[in-house]
């Protein structure tokens, strides 16, 4: 492989958090960066070589030092232990400019793209490999403590080996005795009824309906409720409930059995205490239908 010589981000660090990377080495001949992967108001990721560990990484650079959000990430993927559904944060090091580079597992798609990109349907083995990592790494975070509250296809990686890993824990939270939380957040298409309807008390069910929008998304390959608005989210949600959200999947998709759209119903119940958890939908007779 021709490596190009290191690219050096001249920005200067402007934020206060950049502190928690003082402790770390400086690694500014450590990474080559290949390409830009994004570029975005916030900053930009890179693809770039790690010369000492010999294997290709994600670096993500934010111009005006780290947000809120990325130090949020940073601290949950620290405290967390290694899971193989879970993106890994590699570490937090400091540029030959002094910027704080946040360095990531690289994974070249996501969910999102492979939807886009599908001209058939997923067959019914293919889906359950990809809820099941999916529903593992979800498993694993609430077992830990932790909220994601944005899940959606964009933000769960693909790996070379077809492997899924959850990303992006910017709007994750730790779960408090108090139960309280910000309304509004995730993102809408994906973002479950209490939320719609302004609840600061909730649960990780938040996340349940998540993954149920996203299995349906496998299943139809469109978004299943893409509302406009949160007033017209909430529209999609009531007028597909029942009978028609029955009738458009098993209409579309001839490949989910009943014990899949039983599953999915499960993860879509309206009411937050009636929907299956994690550990509930691993168990779920429909993993175990030949």
């Amino acid at each position: 492989m021709h490596l190009t010589k290191p690219m050096p981000l001249d920005l200067q660090p402007k934020n206060p958090h950049e502190a928690m990377a003082s402790s770390q080495s400086n690694d500014q001949n450590r990474y080559q960066l290949l390409n830009v992967v994004s570029r975005g108001s916030y900053g930009v990721v890179y693809r770039a070589w790690d010369m000492e560990a010999g294997e290709i990484v994600a670096i993500k650079h934010e111009l005006e030092g780290l947000s809120q959000s990325t130090v949020r990430e940073i601290e949950i993927l620290q405290s967390l232990p290694h899971h193989r559904s879970i993106v890994d944060l590699k570490k937090v090091t400091v540029g030959e400019c002094g910027q704080v580079l946040v360095v990531m597992e690289f994974l070249p798609s996501d969910l999102r793209r492979l939807i886009a990109a599908r001209k058939v349907a997923f067959s019914a083995p293919q889906l359950k490999v990809m809820m099941s990592q999916i529903l593992k790494g979800v498993r694993f975070l609430h077992e830990n403590g932790v909220m994601h509250r944005d899940l959606k296809p964009s933000n769960i990686l693909i790996n070379e080996k077809d492997r899924l890993k959850i990303c992006d824990f910017g709007l994750s939270r730790w779960a408090n005795g108090s139960g309280s939380y910000s309304p509004g957040v995730g993102t809408q298409w994906y973002r479950a009824p209490e939320l719609l309807m302004g609840e600061t008390k909730y649960t990780s069910a938040v996340d349940m309906w998540s993954v149920g929008c996203i299995m349906a998304e496998l299943v139809l390959r469109r978004v299943l409720f893409p509302g406009k608005s949160e007033t017209e989210q909430l529209g999609y949600i009531h007028f597909s409930f029942g009978h028609a959200l029955q009738a458009m999947l098993c209409n579309s998709t001839p490949q989910l059995s009943g014990g899949g759209l039983d599953l999915l119903l499960s993860l879509l119940a309206l009411d937050p205490n009636d929907r299956i958890t994690a550990n509930e939908a691993l168990k779920h007779a429909w993993f175990l239908e030949l």
